[in-house]
C-alpha cells in the first residue's frame, strides 16, 4: 500500500511567526486577576467566622471581583428600598464563585443564633448552573465554606455543633448544610433530602424545574437568593425558556407559601418579612441573549465588574437601555469584549492537515519537558514540578479515537519482539504502570482486572510519566466526575496529566493549576465567546499560563476576527504586531517547524524523521485491528460534521468544501480517506 509522506504536498505557509520560546518577558506582567495584597476580607466586613476559616482553605486575600461584589452584596441597604438585583461581570479565573458564596454564607449565618430555626425552614439559596461537574465542584466549595467553625477558637476535642458565634456570646446551631440536584442522581433520594430541608441548593436547570413542578415536599417561598451562575452558557445551552420556567415557578411556590402562612395565623414568622428575593446573574459576557435574560430576572440591577471597573447602581438603568437596544439588534451581537488576564499568553501555529497529530505530540512533549514559559513565577503556583495540561477537541468520537490512539501507540516496528519494545520502555514508566497496550494484545480479563484507577487513564512511552484521561458528555456522571478527580489530583513533582476533552470543561470548572490549554480543534459553537472561555482554564487567580490554537492553512482569518472579539490590555500584542505587520495582535503565531524541532529533537531535518516515524507508528496501530480502524474512521466522519456546524457567520473562515479530505484523513492515523 502507497503511504503519503508528511511533508509533501502541503499548502505552502507563508505567514511570519515567532521561534516558540521567544517573548519570555510577557510572563513578567502584573496579574489582572490575581488576589489583591492591599486588601484583606475583615475590612471588606466579612464575618469574622468567615475570615478564620478561609486561610484553612488557601484563601487569604480577595481578588477584584470578590473586592467588588463583597462590598455591593454586604453593604447594607435602605430599609426603605429593597436591595439592588447584581449582574456580576468578570474575567475567567477571577474567583467568581466565592465572590457570590461568601454574601449568601455570611447572610444566612445570623440566622445560625435563632434555636427555633433549623432545616425545615427549607430551601433559603439556589445556585443554578448550566453543566452537573460545575454544579459538583460549586458544591463542593460550597461544603467546604460551611465546615466552618462556629467559635472563635474551640478547644480540641470541643463539637462546634453547638458553640458561641464570633465573640457575640451568640449560640450558633449548624444547620446550613448544602445539596445538590443535577440530572444522572436518583431523585427519590433528592426527594427525601428535599424533605428535610436543604439551605442552600446547587441544581442544573432541568432538574430544579422538574422538582419545582413534581415534588411537593420542596419548600422554597422563602427563598432569599437565587443566583444564574455562568449566564452566556445557560443561553448556549438552550436553557432560556427553563430559567423562565423556574423563576415563574418560584414566584408560584412564594405566593401558595405566603398565603398558606396567612391562613395558619404565620405570616408575621421568620422568612416572611424578606421580601423579594435577591438575584445575582454571573456572565463573562454581555451579550444580547444575556441581556434578554437580565432584563427578566433582575430588578434595579448594578453592574459589578473586576479590574477595578464595579459600577454604580445608575448604571443598572444603562443595562436596561441596552437589553431594550438589543431586542433590536440581530441575534449574537455583543456589548462587551472578553478581556483576557495579562499574564496569559496565547498562540496560534497554522498546520497542515497532515501535521496535525504529529504537530500536537510535538507541542505536548514540549509543553510537558520545558518548566519556563508553562509554569507560573513570583510564586502565584503551587505544589512540585508536575504539570496539567487541557486539550479541546472537536466531538466525543475525536476525544475517544485520540485517547485510544495516544495510550496504544508505542514505537515498536514490525518484526521487533516484545522484549525489545518493554525494553525501550522501562525508561518512561510514570510508578503508576503502563498500559502496555502497543500491541493491543491486552485480554478481556486482564481488562476486568483493573482497578477503576487505571481504567479512567492511558500511558503512553511518546509522553513520558504522564496519566492521559478524557472527558466528555457521552461519558457516564460517575467516570466524568472521576476522570476531573483524578486528573486535577494526580500531578506530581515528577509525574504530569493531560485531559482530552469536549467543551464541556470550557466553562466555570475551576481546575487547579493548568499550565496550558491547547486548542486542537476551534469551536464550532460559541465564536469568540468559547474560545475564551477555554482559554479560560489558565492563567487564573493570578497564575500563568499558554493558550494554544491550531488553525489550518485556510483559516487564517480566524485570528483577526477572534481578537475583534477581545480587549487589549495596554502595550499587549507588540510581539504580534511586530511580526504581523499590523496593529493589536493578541495572538502571537509560531512556525509548526519549531514546534516539531522543539518536540522531536535531533540535528539539521533530523526531525522530520522522527515525526515521520511517530506517524508511522500511530498508523500501524490504526491499522492492527478492525476496532482501531473504525474508530479512527468514525472519529473522521464525526469530525467532519462538527466542522460542517460552524454557523453562517463563520462560514467565510470555516467551510467543509475547504478541507482536503486526504490530508484530513492523515490526521486521524489514516492511510486514505474511508
Amino acid at each position: 500500500q502507497f503511504i503519503s509522506s508528511l511533508f509533501t504536498s502541503n499548502p505552502s505557509l507563508s505567514s511570519p511567526s515567532l521561534p516558540l520560546t521567544q517573548n519570555n518577558n510577557d510572563h513578567n506582567k502584573s496579574p489582572t486577576n490575581a488576589p489583591l495584597p492591599s486588601y484583606s476580607f475583615s475590612e471588606l466586613g466579612l464575618h469574622p467566622l468567615l475570615v478564620q476559616h478561609l486561610p484553612k482553605l488557601g484563601i487569604t486575600k480577595p481578588t477584584s471581583i470578590q473586592r467588588a461584589s463583597l462590598y455591593h452584596l454586604l453593604t447594607p441597604s435602605n430599609p426603605s428600598t429593597p436591595p439592588p438585583d447584581i449582574f456580576l461581570q468578570s474575567q475567567t479565573g477571577s474567583g467568581k464563585t466565592l465572590a457570590f458564596l461568601l454574601p449568601i454564607i455570611q447572610d444566612l449565618l445570623p440566622l445560625s443564633s435563632l434555636s427555633y430555626i433549623d432545616r425545615s425552614i427549607g430551601t433559603l439559596a439556589i445556585i443554578l448552573v448550566p453543566t452537573r461537574e460545575l454544579a459538583r465542584q460549586i458544591s463542593d466549595v460550597l461544603a467546604s465554606l460551611l465546615s466552618l467553625r462556629l467559635s472563635p477558637a474551640a478547644p480540641a476535642g470541643e463539637s462546634t455543633s453547638s458553640t458561641s458565634g464570633a465573640g457575640t456570646g451568640e449560640r450558633l446551631t449548624r444547620w446550613l448544610v448544602p445539596g445538590l440536584l443535577t440530572g444522572g442522581s436518583t431523585k427519590t433520594h433528592e426527594k427525601a433530602r428535599l424533605r428535610k430541608g436543604v439551605p442552600i441548593l446547587v441544581a442544573t436547570p432541568g432538574r430544579l424545574l422538574d422538582h419545582l413542578q413534581n415534588t411537593g415536599s420542596f419548600s422554597c417561598g422563602k427563598l432569599r437568593w437565587l443566583v444564574l451562575d455562568e449566564a452566556d452558557r445557560l443561553m448556549d445551552l438552550g436553557f432560556e425558556k427553563t430559567v423562565e420556567g423556574i423563576q415563574r415557578a418560584l414566584e408560584g411556590r412564594r405566593k401558595l407559601a405566603e398565603a398558606a402562612a396567612r391562613e395558619g395565623g404565620e405570616e408575621g414568622g421568620v422568612g416572611w418579612e424578606w421580601g423579594r428575593r435577591r438575584t445575582v446573574l454571573c456572565s463573562a459576557t454581555m451579550r444580547e441573549d444575556v441581556q434578554r435574560l437580565a432584563g427578566v430576572a433582575l430588578e434595579r440591577p448594578v453592574v459589578v465588574r473586576s479590574l477595578g471597573e464595579d459600577v454604580g447602581e445608575g448604571v443598572g438603568q444603562e443595562l436596561e437601555r441596552q437589553v431594550e437596544l438589543g431586542k433590536q439588534r440581530e441575534q449574537g451581537k455583543e456589548k462587551t469584549k472578553f478581556t483576557p488576564p495579562a499574564q496569559l499568553k496565547q498562540k496560534y501555529v497554522v498546520v497542515p492537515l497532515k501535521l496535525r497529530l504529529v504537530a500536537l505530540l510535538a507541542l505536548l512533549r514540549t509543553l510537558l519537558r520545558t518548566g519556563g514559559e508553562v509554569t507560573s513565577g513570583g510564586g502565584a503556583e503551587q505544589g512540585g514540578g508536575g504539570k496539567r495540561i487541557i486539550v479541546f477537541l472537536s466531538c466525543t468520537d475525536a476525544v475517544d479515537f485520540m485517547w485510544e490512539l495516544l495510550g496504544g501507540t508505542g514505537m515498536r516496528r514490525p518484526g521487533e519482539d516484545d522484549d525489545d519494545e518493554q525494553d525501550g520502555q522501562d525508561d518512561v514508566k510514570d510508578g503508576k504502570g503502563n498500559d502496555d497496550d502497543d500491541d493491543n494484545s491486552n485480554s478481556k480479563s486482564d481488562k476486568e482486572t483493573k482497578s477503576k484507577q487505571e481504567e479512567l487513564a492511558k500511558h503512553s512511552p511518546l509522553l513520558p510519566h504522564t496519566s492521559i484521561y478524557r472527558l466528555h458528555g457521552s461519558l457516564s456522571l460517575q467516570t466524568r466526575l472521576a476522570s476531573l478527580s483524578a486528573f486535577s489530583s494526580s500531578s506530581s513533582s515528577s509525574s504530569h496529566s493531560i485531559l482530552l476533552s469536549t467543551s464541556v470543561a470550557s466553562r466555570g470548572l475551576d481546575l487547579p493549576q493548568i499550565q496550558a490549554v491547547v486548542q486542537y480543534d476551534l469551536p464550532t459553537e460559541g465564536g469568540a465567546t468559547e474560545y475564551v472561555h477555554r482559554v479560560g482554564r489558565t492563567a487564573r487567580l493570578g497564575r500563568k499560563g499558554e493558550a494554544w490554537a491550531f488553525v489550518e492553512p485556510g483559516e487564517g482569518g480566524w485570528v483577526d476576527w477572534v481578537e475583534k472579539g477581545m480587549n487589549r490590555e495596554q502595550g499587549e500584542g507588540e510581539a504580534a504586531s511586530k511580526v504581523k505587520g499590523k496593529k493589536g495582535g493578541m495572538l502571537l503565531p509560531v512556525g509548526v517547524e519549531d514546534v516539531l524541532l522543539q518536540g522531536f529533537g535531533g540535528r539539521g531535518s533530523e526531525w522530520e524523521d522522527r515525526a515521520t516515524q511517530v506517524q508511522l507508528a500511530f498508523e500501524r496501530w490504526t491499522v492492527g485491528s478492525k476496532e482501531n480502524a473504525a474508530l479512527a474512521r468514525r472519529a473522521y466522519a464525526s469530525h467532519i460534521r462538527a466542522y460542517a456546524t460552524h454557523p453562517s457567520e463563520e462560514k467565510h473562515i470555516f467551510h467543509v468544501r475547504n478541507l482536503h479530505l486526504g490530508h484530513l484523513a492523515k490526521s486521524f492515523a489514516l492511510r486514505e480517506a474511508p
